[in-house]
């Protein structure tokens, strides 16, 4: 997350000094690594400074308690997706794209970042039950992934066969990310009696969307679709 960590975070007092600030990165890779390893249950504040190479003070020099330094690696994991949906929802990389090129590229995207952070995905769905302020980040994030798709899609809108295109769109995201978000949790997508690969569920979830929105240049021809175990 190098580019996110080039952005000073709120949710910490702002180090004042280069080797600050490192450490402070340090820290947070260090939980990071310790969440994926053990899940939050084995998130212990003794462990993260001695893997950071720290101390427990130098812990407590930046973060108050455990909750703040979950907190921070939420804003650091949402200004990391933030940064992804930048570049996946720049007009000019989909300039002469059709609509289908256009979900296939999204779908392909989330469902890479999702693999690729799935630990962190899994704390935040966890701690989203206690947390409001986790739920209506995610929340935020989910729209604003709604208005950049949507605002893609709809100049192609009148390729579409459902009725109410805008409609379509957000609820298709919401399905997406609702199949992701079972997936971390399940670790897998089981469906037809077999576990899907990524290339499958990608293809599955593109093709989904499709024939929801009503795409008509790609639904009964999808390239993506994959045989079974390919």
């Amino acid at each position: 997350m190098e580019a996110a960590e080039r952005v000073q975070l709120t949710s910490v007092s702002g180090p004042k000094q280069a080797r600050s600030e490192k450490t402070l990165y340090r820290i947070l890779e260090a939980a990071e690594a310790l969440i994926a390893e053990q899940g939050l249950a084995g998130l212990s504040i003794p462990e993260v400074a001695r893997r950071a190479q720290s101390s427990v003070g130098g812990f407590y020099a930046r973060f108050r308690d455990k909750n703040e330094l979950l907190r921070a690696l939420e804003e650091r994991h949402f200004r990391h997706l933030s940064a992804h949906l930048d570049a996946v929802s720049d007009a000019s990389r989909w300039e002469n794209a059709t609509a289908a090129e256009i979900v296939r590229g999204a779908v392909d995207e989330l469902v890479d970042i999702t693999n690729q952070d799935r630990h962190m995905v899994l704390a935040f769905l966890f701690r989203s039950i206690q947390d409001p302020r986790i739920r209506e980040d995610a929340l935020r994030f989910r729209h604003e992934v709604e208005d950049r798709i949507r605002g893609l899609l709809l100049d192609h809108a009148d390729g579409f066969d459902h009725p109410d295109p805008s409609l379509a769109i957000d609820l298709g995201i919401q399905v997406a990310f609702a199949l992701m978000q079972q997936h971390v949790l399940l670790e897998a997508t089981q469906a037809g009696g077999r576990t899907l690969s990524d290339k499958e569920l990608k293809a599955e979830i593109t093709s989904v969307f499709l024939r929801y929105v009503g795409i008509r240049e790609a639904v009964e021809d999808d390239e993506r679709r994959v045989a079974p175990n390919d």
